[in-house]
This record gives C-alpha cells, structure tokens and sequence, in this order.
C-alpha cells in the first residue's frame, strides 16, 4: 500500500501564516505537556525549582559556593538561591528547547508525509511552548527581586537579552532538528553534549574560581566565550548585579545570534526544505 500523497508540494505562507502555524504547533505541545496530569502547570515550576533547592544545598550549604554580592546586601544561602536560579532559568530554556525541538519535528512526521508546511515550524513551536514556560520563572525571579529591593533601570534591558536568547535558541533547535532526521544518533549525541555544556558554563558555580590558565590552555576565555555563558553573565548581570553587563558581552552575544540565524537559514534551505519522505 502506498503511503497518501500530500495534498500541495511547497505553498507559499506569509508572516501572518507562519505564525498562526507556529503557534498552532506551540498550543499543541502547551496542551500536551501537563495533560490529565494533578498538578498542570503547577508542574513548570516543580521542577524548576526542585533542582534549584538540590543544587543550592549542595553547592550553597555544603560546598558554601559564594555568589557576588547585590544591591540589597543579603547574604548566606538564600541569595545564593536566587543567583543559581538565575543561571537555571536561562539554561532550562535552551536545553529544553533544544530537545523539544527536536522531538516536534520527528512527531510532526505523519503530518509532514500528508501536506506540506515549513520544517521549523513544530521546532519554532516546541520553542514556543517552552518560552512560555520560561517566561513564567523569570516572572517569578523578578517578584523575588522587587521584595529584596533589587531593581534598577538595568531591568529595561531584559527585554533586549531575552530576544537575543530566543533568537539564538530556536535557531539552533532548528539547526539539530532537521539534521537529526538524517542522523539519528544525532540526539543521543546532543544529550551528552548538553550535559557537559551544563558543568562546563558558569551556572552552578562563580565564574570568578576558573583560572586564567590551565596547562598553557586558555581555560577562562574559552568558557567566558561560550554562548550560554555570556547570555547568562548578561541576565545576571542586569537583574542580579544591576549593571548594564560588559559591551564585549553583548557583542558576543550578539555575535553568537547571527551566527545561529544565518546556520539555521542555510540548513533549512539545504536540508529542511522537504522532510516528509525522510522522518
């Protein structure tokens, strides 16, 4: 029995379309993800913060990782809280949007095999439904803050480093989406990967106790360089520290975004363009 054919090969969809198919696919995953379950969406911030209480009693009351000090000169291991949480918020983002990414677009597949629609679009909406979700903890972040007192004119930046971040982010789960259905193991591989990305950049420790150098290594650059690591240092930065973050920073980040975009460009239209017989 032959597979069913797709209905139209390639139609042409304005922004308005794309949109409406991006966040179609986003309230799917949104619908999806806490379905039948007690708690709902309770859940977007159990987790969350269930591995902050962990990794803030291990590092914090143990290991009595120290964090900079803020406007509101709280110390001890409940400031070391918000700090951690900090890092988590932006690097639960990317890491679950990486993976979610890559997921929509294998579960899109059937869909994908009947009519034809943009391969990002269930990638660009999993990213979605975890941008959503992030937004949430960052809210909270943010109530935390106004009760400490620790706000200034650096929060109007945030808008700027969060678009930034997006950016960047669904660029690349667009980018190992599409090439994890040619390779499979691509997954596998990204899982590791991440997992050594999570130790490697400043999230669970202060990027002040990494050495200039390691064996003739440029061990301080080489992390400072990282793209999780710089857009980090910038959310800290602006809400934590209440400074505007370092310029080179930016342009990192900004650099790093680009990048990404300009990838992610070149490989759907390489690669993505007709994924329906591939998945």
């Amino acid at each position: 029995m032959t597979s069913p054919q797709r209905t139209d090969v390639r139609p042409t969809f304005s922004a308005n379309q794309l949109w409406s198919l991006v966040n179609a696919f986003g309230q799917r995953d949104l619908k999806s993800r806490f379905n039948a379950t007690a708690l709902g969406w309770l859940w977007s911030l159990v987790v969350p913060l269930a591995t902050m209480g962990i990794y803030t009693l291990v590092f914090g009351g143990l290991f009595k990782m120290q964090p900079p000090g803020i406007a509101s000169r709280h110390e001890g291991i409940g400031i070391f809280a918000i700090w951690l949480f900090a890092g988590l918020t932006i690097w639960s983002f990317f890491q679950n949007s990486v993976n979610a990414g890559i997921n929509g677009l294998i579960g899109s597949g059937g869909l994908l095999q009947k009519v034809y629609f943009p391969s990002f679009a269930p990638v660009l909406g999993a990213c979605l439904a975890i941008a959503v979700q992030s937004l949430i903890e960052v809210g909270l972040l943010l109530v935390v803050f106004l009760l400490l007192g620790n706000i200034s004119w650096t929060w109007l930046l945030l808008p700027v480093m969060l678009a930034m971040l997006a950016a960047f982010t669904a660029s690349v789960s667009v980018v190992l989406a599409i090439w994890n259905v040619y390779v499979r193991d691509l997954a596998h591989l990204v899982g590791v990967i991440l997992q050594l990305m999570f130790y490697a950049t400043p999230i669970i420790y202060n990027p002040k106790i990494v050495p200039e150098s390691f064996h003739g290594i440029p061990m301080k650059a080489l992390i400072e360089a990282m793209p999780l690591a710089q857009f980090i240092e910038l959310f800290r930065a602006l809400i934590y520290e209440l400074t505007p973050g370092n310029l080179l920073t930016w342009l990192g980040a900004l650099a790093w975004t680009l990048v990404a975009l300009i990838l992610a460009k070149v490989v759907h239209q390489r690669w993505g363009a007709d994924l329906g017989e591939k998945i």
